[in-house]
């Protein structure tokens, strides 16, 4: 039996119109929102509460979770929002969700006395005078250029976006005095920066036991295998044929290498984690893609593949091997170049799944 919008799409003018009719629809819907941002900026402003984003809608995790659970510790007298769009996730009992780009959304946005995002907000908004909004970014330092540093590789539309969102910004989170320099120039962004740290990389200075036992709970790992994950990050055009690791010629490598069994973790990057079926899961590969909080992670695992990921600046605090694969590595030279030069990081750099294997098996 075929459901209510495959029943919809067989009707002929549906069909033969669906893209003229979804295009309608975006349109109409965002004339909606823009009308209700209006209505309820006459709402007063509630001082007490606070709205929290990761990537837009994404599940509970990154930096606003770990800002989150440091007021619900300290039991502070406020009332939490999360822009959710993740239906699986979970989330304390004190903090209530809400779909993005819904009306009940726009009127918690338009009410919030502060704003807490890790990503730049891609829909359409406009602050008011007396909300706060606190851009904590979703990485430290970084391999490939980024923002300004890389706007020849940027749509002309998400730039004009950026420099509108970095004027509603009113305080930048920085974990180094390199990314505070960066903030001011390459992300359009002239406000106060506070260079206190990045609140999602304070877990890896805590007791990592409980962490890994959940970690092995959650994904059914003995505890005499031991643990990688490769976590590349995603392209601008969300094209995921780069991500061509052998999962089990890797776990091979590992084990001639280090002599032990290994289960393999496999997370993309949030904004295409919808595409995690390119992968073949069992019990030796394991799909951590959905799992919110990649932090959890890196504290579980005991080694690291990556490419240009920011993850790779947080593996060395945690003192633990890690290896770059990235295929495409002279194409995003050409396209956006990078900060460092790779091959001077404190890791192998591997242009192929060859390459990566003979890293691994010569890793000293």
């Amino acid at each position: 039996m075929s459901s209510p919008k495959e029943s919809i799409k067989k009707i002929p003018f549906i069909n033969k119109n669906l893209p003229v009719l979804l295009k309608a629809y975006q349109r109409l819907h965002q004339i909606i929102l823009r009308s209700c941002w209006f209505i309820f900026r006459m709402f007063p402003i509630n001082r007490k509460k606070i709205i929290f984003s990761n990537f837009n809608g994404g599940g509970f995790g990154d930096n606003p979770r770990f800002i989150a659970l440091e007021f619900l510790t300290r039991k502070l007298p406020y009332s939490y929002i999360w822009v959710s769009g993740s239906p699986a996730a979970v989330y304390p009992e004190s903090i209530r969700t809400v779909k993005p780009d819904t009306l009940l959304f726009v009127f918690h946005m338009a009410t919030a006395g502060f704003w807490i995002d890790n990503t730049r907000k891609l829909y359409f908004f406009r602050k008011r005078k007396g909300q706060v909004y606190i851009q904590t970014w979703h990485g430290g330092p970084g391999l490939k250029k980024v923002e300004g540093d890389a706007i020849q590789a940027l749509s002309k539309e998400y730039t004009d976006y950026a420099r509108y969102d970095s004027t509603q910004i009113d305080l930048f989170l920085s974990c180094c005095r390199w990314c505070s320099a960066l903030y001011h120039s390459s992300f359009w962004y002239n406000g106060p920066i506070l260079e206190k740290g990045i609140p999602k990389n304070d877990v890896y200075f805590k007791d990592p036991a409980p962490i890994r036992s959940r970690i092995r709970d959650i994904f059914q790992i003995p505890d005499n295998r031991k643990l990688i994950m490769y976590a590349p990050t995603y392209r601008d055009d969300r094209s995921t044929d780069i991500y061509a690791l052998d999962g089990e010629r890797c776990l091979k490598a590992l084990k001639e290498r280090f002599q032990s069994e290994f289960v393999l973790l496999i997370r993309l990057h949030p904004n295409v984690a919808y595409k995690d079926d390119i992968f073949t899961y069992n019990d030796r590969i394991k799909n951590a893609s959905r799992y919110d909080n990649m932090q959890d992670l890196l504290v579980a695992c005991d080694m690291i593949i990556t490419d240009y990921s920011g993850c790779a600046f947080d593996y060395p605090l945690l003192k633990k091997p890690g290896f770059l694969y990235a295929q495409d590595y002279e194409d995003m030279r050409r396209k956006k170049d990078y900060y460092f030069k790779l091959e001077e990081l404190p890791f192998s750099l591997a242009l192929n799944n060859e390459e990566l294997f003979l890293n691994i098996l010569t890793f000293n």
